[in-house]
């Protein structure tokens, strides 16, 4: 119904012209790489056949002379193609850099438009019952009645959109052609026709507000939460617990076993284990001693430090949101965007009708019904308030939407790239199986004594350990104190033996080996159990996938999403068995941060809509790269949650196939609204020039269509949420 702009494909160039050794191509993407344009001229002449080469930016165009005897047009189109193509990375990431939404119109309060309608309607009761006919006759009294006078005044802001649209706009705007259309109806005396105009009109702006503010009410409810508090460290050593925002740059922050840090800084006394997954993307915690940096959002395991806070959140992350949520209702879609073009361009052409009728019929009413029925108001509707109601539907179920340009964009993917760490798994381990290295004991009793050395341990490794050996219904047996070594592993004594759990390097730093070959741990986490000198068995741990997952997988797969990878900085034998057991299409191991963003970028280059999920600072780049980023759990961290498009509060992966689903009935209910108005109204235009129906009759019928997509769009606020 209406032709939209493809954000693919920038730099595949399309011939404008062609001439026997001589092509001229269109390039979009030429805009973004203006720093390049010699070096790419200069690679584009170096094609066997090509004479000469030249790069005009400003037009994005691109003028080859070639020798005809050696290539033709097809030809050359091809190998120009595979050079320009080298450039599609620099033109991502020029648009990425620079990308900026368009500003749109909000529109009235409620509140505003009740007291609006509620005028009216007096103006309306007065005129005709308490103070019919008192205005005075003849021209001027066609605009000193009661609803004249109400009716110009209802006008005025309306007016003055219509002329800022003539102002700066050169043309007239939906606007303008209200106006007029109101004053006509006033200079043929149908003051009621007015003031019904206007009260249709404002009815179905009333409910578009009513959807905006129910959706910024509803997110602010979301984000509402506590921003928490931090230990601050006084001259003389006393702590004192302040609420975040009291804490600055500089301040000694104290952290302890449990909490998780508030504060970007670095680490000035004491040592901890760390739990990092949300910033590194692996799961084991890192030891951190002074002079090591540590980042908010990470948590304290165990152990105590002071931190030197560098970064405390520019007022947190809850009031960034929040701002980026009240200009996220300034994003348009692509869809929006062209709709509001499209009816622009309408307008024109209810003056013309206008015209025409009037000169055929030499009707007044019936060129006036010509501008009471316009297309433009519905169409900008369309989707503004499908959208709204959408980010509405969606923040109940525990999902924010940045913008309607991404719910577009979701619709429409094809990719989906997953974190793995705290995204696809749950970013902790559990033991899946033993193996016994020695033949003194079995399996129960190598349990036993690596239960018996992690028993008061905090770390993550022997949470699952214990929990392991408790599902085994195993006792823990008698055994000294528990001594733990930071990032290496624990020892006690049982029965007059030392017992050590930990990893390889604990082992041997300690003397311990195994008196046969040890087994491969693949993708999984080995923990050694040792007993005095020997290793006598070892458990193995991994980070199992979260409930929901390989559902959600099929689903998006089902639902037209064409490729699924996983994303990770893990090792690549944990990824393959991550990959193998969700069902992922594929999977790229031990990536850095940009390299995340380089995967993406090279996906998007050949014409892939991509959809990123993360929730660490490590997805970062890569989620503010893609289509659409989304942010997925509870434990995002903050720069996870600014950089991405999506919010999603649940740590339930089943959410991201709710958000395609929500996506793609507002794009089909986006349709319907389109179908409507233009059908609507153009049986009103058909029905205004050719039969007798009233003006006012004419102005229902336009606003009926009007209010009709709007209550068509309220539908997405009850849209059901998905059972997960």
């Amino acid at each position: 119904m209406l032709k939209r702009e493809s954000a693919r494909d920038w730099m595949k160039a399309h011939i404008a012209h062609s001439l026997p050794g001589r092509l001229r191509l269109v390039v979009p993407g030429l805009e973004y790489i203006q720093a390049e344009r010699r070096e790419l001229a200069t690679e584009l002449a170096g094609i066997a056949g090509v004479r000469r080469a030249r790069v005009n930016v400003p037009t994005a165009g691109v003028l080859l002379e070639y020798d005809p005897a050696r290539l033709d047009a097809p030809s050359m189109l091809d190998r120009a193609n595979l050079v320009i193509q080298k450039y599609a990375m620099t033109v991502y990431r020029s648009r990425h850099a620079n990308r900026q939404e368009d500003a749109g119109e909000l529109s009235m309060p409620v509140s505003a438009l009740a007291k609006r309608l509620a005028v009216n309607a007096g103006a309306m009761a007065l005129g005709n019952f308490a103070l019919p006919g008192s205005a005075a006759q003849g021209t001027l009294g066609r605009f000193t009645s009661v609803q004249a006078l109400a009716s110009l005044g209802l006008s005025a802001p309306i007016a003055k959109s219509a002329w800022a649209g003539l102002r700066w706009d050169h043309r007239p705007n939906a606007d303008f052609l209200t106006v007029t259309s109101i004053v006509a109806s006033l200079l043929l005396g149908n003051a009621n026709s007015a003031l019904m105009i206007l009260a249709l009109s404002d009815m179905a702006e009333l409910m578009t507000a009513y959807t905006i503010e129910k959706t910024r009410s509803s997110i602010k409810q979301m984000l509402s939460v506590e921003d928490g508090s931090v230990w601050r460290v006084n001259a003389d050593g006393s702590l004192d617990r302040v609420p975040i925002q009291a804490a600055r740059a500089g301040d000694l922050i104290e952290a302890h076993t449990g909490e998780k840090l508030a504060v970007d800084g670095t680490v000035r006394s004491g040592s901890a284990v760390v739990d990092q997954s949300a910033i590194t993307g692996e799961f084991v915690p890192a030891e951190r001693h002074a002079g090591d940096p540590v980042f908010a959002g990470t948590v304290v395991k165990n152990g105590n430090i002071r931190v030197e806070a560098q970064k405390v959140g520019d007022q947190t992350v809850v009031s960034r949101i929040v701002d980026m949520v009240e200009a996220s209702e300034l994003k348009k879609a692509p869809i929006q965007r062209y709709a509001d073009r499209f009816s622009n361009y309408l307008v024109p052409l209810n003056f013309l009708l206008s015209l025409a009728v009037g000169l055929v019929t030499r009707d007044a009413q019936k060129a006036l019904k010509m501008l009471v029925i316009d297309y433009s108001c519905g169409i900008k509707l369309s989707t503004a308030t499908a959208f709204s109601a959408a980010i509405n539907a969606a923040v109940k179920q525990g999902i924010l939407i940045k913008g309607g340009a991404y719910i577009e964009q979701m619709s429409e993917a094809n990719t989906v790239l997953l974190d793995k760490t705290g995204t696809v798994t749950e970013g902790k381990p559990k033991v899946v199986s033993a193996q016994v290295l020695t033949d003194d004991m079995d399996e129960r009793r190598v349990l036993a004594l690596a239960m018996a050395a992690e028993e008061t341990s905090s770390h993550p490794l022997a949470g699952a350990i214990l929990a392991y050996g408790m599902e085994q219904g195993i006792d823990i047996p008698a055994h000294g104190e528990v001594v733990t070594e930071v990032a290496r592993g624990s020892r006690t004594t049982v029965d007059g033996r030392t017992v050590r759990v930990g990893n390889l390097k604990y082992m041997r730093e300690n003397g311990v080996a195994a008196g046969r070959a040890l087994p491969d741990p693949g993708g999984s986490i080995a923990n050694y159990v040792g007993v005095d000198e020997n290793i006598v068995g070892v458990l193995f741990a991994v980070d199992s996938p979260r409930e929901n997952v390989r559902r959600a997988v099929n689903s998006l797969r089902y639902d037209g999403v064409g490729d699924i990878e996983l994303l990770t900085g893990d090792l690549e034998a944990q990824a393959a068995l991550v990959a193998e057991l969700v069902g992922a299409d594929g999977y790229q191991a031990q990536l850095l941060p940009e390299q995340k963003a380089e995967a993406v970028l090279k996906l998007q280059t050949h014409g892939n809509g991509v959809v990123m999920v993360g929730d660490g600072i490590n997805d970062a780049p890569a989620l503010a790269y893609a289509d659409v980023g989304i942010s997925l759990g509870g434990k995002s961290t903050d720069i996870a949650i600014e950089t991405s498009d999506v919010v999603i509060s649940r740590d339930d992966p089943m959410m991201i196939y709710a958000l395609r689903r929500l996506s793609r009935e507002t794009m089909r209910i986006v349709q319907q609204n389109f179908a409507m108005v233009i059908g609507i109204n153009t049986v009103g235009l058909i029905l205004g020039a050719s039969s007798g129906i009233s003006v006012m009759m004419s102005a229902l019928m336009h606003n009926m269509s009007t209010i009709l997509v709007v209550a068509n769009s309220l539908r997405l606020m009850f849209f059901p949420p998905i059972d997960g």
